[in-house]
């Protein structure tokens, strides 16, 4: 059975992200099973998920994918190197040999290159540099490479050029997918296409008469149930948030990890704002892009140390598909990770991994205080909650 990995964050799952599974499964073939890593509750721009990680799980399950597991929290709140590291990681302990992804330029031989010209690049001057640590790396890259530095230009491509520098221990094969329709963060629809963000603004507006082209139906009726019910759309807690940063910086805990001046940025932006949003538009600058200051605080409040390990200790599963349970039994067999289904489970888990599964349990009681239901906010949520299964068509 080829098995084929998938990293994304379905927030929310739209027809750009089937359009993705289906172009893989024809190039693959019909019968490869889909795992999907998805960032969970929190993602990489440093953002609470408009619509929890159970709920976006099930929508890709229902729209193509076979399985869904999450994505570490320390990578899922990373850069563009750690997130793609974790990602594929955790893919590996799922038996994938393949990693599909997303490029606005699919050629995997200048992937491949821009990836290898990467791994030898020596990064000079990063402390004093001007640039944010992505810009001054892309510089570094181009008087080496022109054209494999010009693939940075564009995000999916960045992301690519990672899962590429990331898959390689693991002698996994990558297989890049043009993207179609409406670029990252674009503004308008574009051929049939809508992006991620412009699909949030409105589901977070309350507007989803415009979502609904851009939203398959299956994933339209998810989404609806869970707004019905009062568990959607989510937003950011500006003020829970500013408290818990305070916090953090009351107690020694607001650091980056780095020397280049970020730290004190932060700390000094955290104890002069009047609310979260504040904190990140005064710390952000040219060289400290917003969302780098977003997941420093974010991981500030969850309690995930800089030096975190991005690699999975375990393997959460978030939705099966009929396909799903031939992966996890043939994964079940060999796998030195634990599998985990029902969280209820995890107290039983060895004690090397308490401490991280409780900060995941934290996450999601965090993530539990934006639901719009008040009633809903109760804690411990993240030991009632259970994968969604796909039976038999």
């Amino acid at each position: 059975m080829t098995i084929c990995g998938i990293t994304a964050e379905y927030n929310p799952f739209h027809t750009g992200h089937a359009h993705h599974i289906a172009q893989t499964r024809r190039l693959l073939g019909e019968d490869t099973a889909i795992v999907c890593a998805m960032s969970g509750n929190f993602v990489q721009r440093g953002d609470f998920a408009v619509l929890g990680k159970y709920a976006r799980a099930e929508m890709a399950v229902r729209c193509g994918a076979d399985l869904v597991i999450e994505l570490p929290l320390a990578a899922a709140l990373c850069s563009a190197e750690g997130f793609a590291r974790g990602a594929a990681a955790v893919l590996h302990a799922l038996d994938c040999d393949t990693l599909s992804f997303g490029a606005e330029h699919p050629d995997v031989s200048l992937l491949l290159r821009a990836a290898q010209a990467l791994d030898a690049l020596p990064l000079t001057g990063a402390a004093a540099a001007p640039l944010s640590y992505a810009a001054q790396r892309q510089a570094e890259l181009r008087r080496l490479d022109p054209a494999a530095a010009a693939l940075l230009d564009h995000p999916n491509n960045t992301l690519a050029v990672e899962y590429c520098r990331a898959m390689q221990p693991y002698g996994m094969r990558p297989l890049a997918v043009a993207r179609q329709g409406a670029a990252h963060d674009a503004a308008a629809p574009n051929a049939g296409f809508a992006s991620a963000s412009l699909l949030r603004q409105h589901l977070r507006a309350g507007d989803d008469s415009f979502c609904r082209p851009f939203l398959p139906p299956d994933a339209q009726a998810v989404w609806q149930r869970a707004a019905a019910a009062g568990q959607a759309p989510v937003s950011l807690p500006d003020d829970v948030l500013l408290a818990l940063a305070r916090t953090a910086l009351a107690q020694g805990r607001l650091s980056s990890g780095t020397a280049d001046g970020f730290d004190e940025r932060l700390q000094n932006a955290v104890y002069q704002a009047v609310s979260f949003a504040d904190a990140v538009a005064r710390a952000r600058t040219r060289r400290f892009p917003a969302a780098r200051v977003r997941r420093a605080l974010l991981r500030a409040v969850l309690g995930i140390p800089a030096d975190a390990a991005v690699q999975p200790q375990y393997v959460r599963i978030l939705a099966i598909g009929p396909r799903g349970r031939a992966v996890l039994r043939r994964a079940g067999a060999h796998t030195a990770l634990p599998l985990i289904v029902k969280p209820v489970t995890e107290k039983r888990l060895p004690d090397a991994l308490q401490p991280t599964l409780r900060r995941d349990a934290f996450a999601d009681d965090l993530f539990a205080l934006a639901l719009p239901d008040t009633a809903q906010r109760a804690g411990g949520s993240h030991y009632r909650q259970t994968p969604f299964y796909l039976p038999h068509s």
